[in-house]
């Protein structure tokens, strides 16, 4: 599912840079949860084929915090190494913003900031919070105001990988239940989703990223999963493959349809992600290519923002395309993807293969044939 990983990463690069003519490929919000589901699907598949959700729990959390927080280190370094030159080159940028804004802002307040900048655990908490009198203060109202919790973030994107730390905390534990059980979380957080929409909070953040309501999707990826093991594996490859093709081409079209329909049309989306994700797997499996392209995902998905705000930052200076041109969208992207390849190549590649000889020399047995990468 590698392709797929890397088209919803550009749909997130494309919802902040700006679409090409219009087309933003799935949009930002639907790429996201998408990710959620594709998450469940791939942790359920490794903790099946890969993992015993009890014997291996210790190993299973260290591996993914281990992929999860070096490459997100190694982000973080670039994007701060990139605002110290923007700031240096007396343009401003996130520096600039933390600079003029920290001092009111009160020592818990920093010291939860700092902590979630680091740790990423928390950071979707920053768009449920405003500055109030000096202390960071809930509201349900979404980010904004004069001062913008969320901007102190220097990866502000990556709220989202808190949400899936807190999903791979608690898989090994799902995993052991019935699919009626599974079942019944994905109902339960629905039904909590609604009747929070009805109470009129049904705009940003509780869209996206309000963990109990996210971790349905999540769920349904593990459901996806599980009709995979029942039914999707017997299928004629030709209807696998019509069925992937089907769910990419809707997946490039997503957005579109959320502009004309409306956007509870994504939730049509995630329900055909259940055949479209195993059918997906069944075809690409067994493709090294597509693992590759998939590995460029989860970097691409960090670096953008920094990439963007690098090349606005001189953009005048050097007499670049402007914001919102497609030239610039296309750079940016061009920049972004060279950048997740030195990191691919140089700190997911090695670093992966240290956690494949990690994970037999501690279980001391092979991993089951076929089963995706940990």
């Amino acid at each position: 599912m590698g392709l797929l990983r890397v088209l919803l990463a550009l749909s997130v690069a494309l919802s902040h840079l700006g679409d090409f003519r219009g087309f933003g490929i799935a949009g930002g919000f639907a790429a996201v949860q998408m990710f959620y589901m594709i998450s469940g699907f791939y942790m359920a598949t490794i903790l099946t084929g890969k993992y015993d959700p009890r014997r291996d729990i210790a190993v299973f959390y260290s591996n993914r915090l281990l992929r999860i927080y070096s490459i997100y280190l190694v982000c973080l370094l670039i994007s701060l190494a990139a605002y110290i030159a923007i700031y240096a080159a007396g343009q401003g940028g996130w520096l600039a913003y933390v600079i003029a804004n920290i001092g009111r802002i009160d020592g818990l307040g920093r010291l939860w900031l700092a902590f979630t900048s680091i740790a990423i655990v928390g950071q979707e908490s920053t768009l449920f919070l405003e500055l109030k009198d000096g202390a960071l203060a809930f509201t349900p109202n979404g980010p904004g105001g004069e001062t913008p919790v969320w901007v102190f973030m220097p990866i502000p994107q990556a709220w989202s990988i808190s949400l899936e730390l807190m999903f791979y905390a608690l898989v090994p534990f799902l995993i052991r239940n019935k699919t009626n059980v599974l079942i019944g979380i994905v109902a339960a957080a629905l039904v909590a989703r609604v009747a929070v929409y009805a109470a009129g909070y049904d705009h940003d953040p509780w869209l996206s990223r309000f963990f109990p309501f996210e971790l349905a999707l999540f769920v349904l990826g593990m459901i996806a999963r599980r009709i995979y093991d029942s039914a999707v594996i017997t299928l004629q490859h030709r209807t696998q493959v019509a069925v992937a093709l089907a769910f990419v081409i809707l997946t490039c079209a997503v957005r579109e349809l959320v502009v004309d329909v409306g956007l509870h049309v994504v939730w049509v989306y995630y329900a055909a992600g259940l055949i479209g994700l195993p059918c997906l797997f069944a075809v690409t499996r067994h493709s090294k290519a597509d693992q590759f392209l998939g590995s460029f995902s989860y970097p691409l998905y960090l670096i953008h923002w920094t990439v963007m705000m690098f090349y606005d930052a001189f953009a005048v200076q050097l007499n670049l395309p402007a914001t919102g041109s497609v030239a610039r969208a296309a750079i940016c992207v061009t920049v972004s993807l060279v950048v997740s390849w030195i990191v691919v190549v140089s700190v997911e590649a090695p670093l992966d293969r240290y956690r494949q000889k990690r994970l037999l020399r501690m279980q001391g047995r092979p991993p089951a044939f076929g089963a995706a990468a940990g």
